[in-house]
């Protein structure tokens, strides 16, 4: 049964993606806030000298760095593909919720293999949070593609086509880096890098969206 909003929006599931953006949002911020504190500066004792401090804390840097730009790629992916759709059905409600938790389990995995940078093993459990999340947010989009009620109708299905293709390269990224994880922090820390560096080289979609913006604003043609 169709549900129309106050906005006079047509969901045909009958459940807004509103509450789905609110709760995406808000786990979001908390995990990338938490980031941080696996940054640990020394309380105890005599601090060491600043240098030296600098020189131990770089693992923590890049993991936090690499972390926090993963994070960022994830949600600007799924918040274009929000844009795209217009209603979610009681499946991608519960993938979207299943995605959360790999979202907050972040800080322990980025935190974990900080403290145990030396150990394979960690470096593999952070790679494959990620490539989890990668793979969610993937099979988010081939489900929205398979039921085209919840796709705005207006969409260019050409670049929906292009998301989809970049989603499958961050995932393929994802998946690399964490093989490469095995082999120690510095190969894994490498390919993970490259997943920011896909979407500075892909600017369509936030091309797409601008411009739609400005043909929506009042006088604009």
């Amino acid at each position: 049964m169709e549900e129309e909003t106050p906005h006079g929006e047509i969901h045909p599931s009958g459940l807004s993606k509103a509450r789905v953006e609110t709760l995406t949002d808000g786990i979001f911020a908390i995990a990338m806030t938490l980031l941080v504190l696996s940054i640990e500066v020394p309380q105890a004792g005599s601090p060491p000298p600043l240098r030296d401090l600098l020189a131990s804390l770089y693992p923590d840097i890049i993991l936090y760095v690499l972390a926090f730009l993963a994070l960022a790629v994830f949600w600007v992916l799924h918040h274009q593909m929000f844009h795209f759709i217009r209603s979610v059905d009681s499946f991608m409600l519960w993938l979207n919720v299943i995605w959360l938790l790999f979202v907050g389990l972040m800080p322990f995995t980025s935190n974990l293999a900080d403290t145990y940078f030396s150990e394979w093993l960690a470096e593999v459990i952070f790679g494959a949070n990620v490539l989890v999340i990668a793979f969610i947010v993937l099979a988010e989009w081939h489900h929205v593609t398979r039921n085209p009620r919840m796709m705005d109708p207006s969409v260019d299905k050409t670049l929906v086509g292009f998301e989809m293709k970049r989603g499958e390269m961050v995932t393929g990224i994802a998946f690399l880096g964490t093989i490469l994880a095995a082999f120690g922090i510095f190969p894994g820390v490498a390919v993970f890098a490259l997943i920011p560096v896909v979407f500075a080289l892909s600017p369509q979609t936030l091309d797409y969206l601008s411009s739609k913006s400005r043909k929506m604003m009042p006088g604009k043609r």
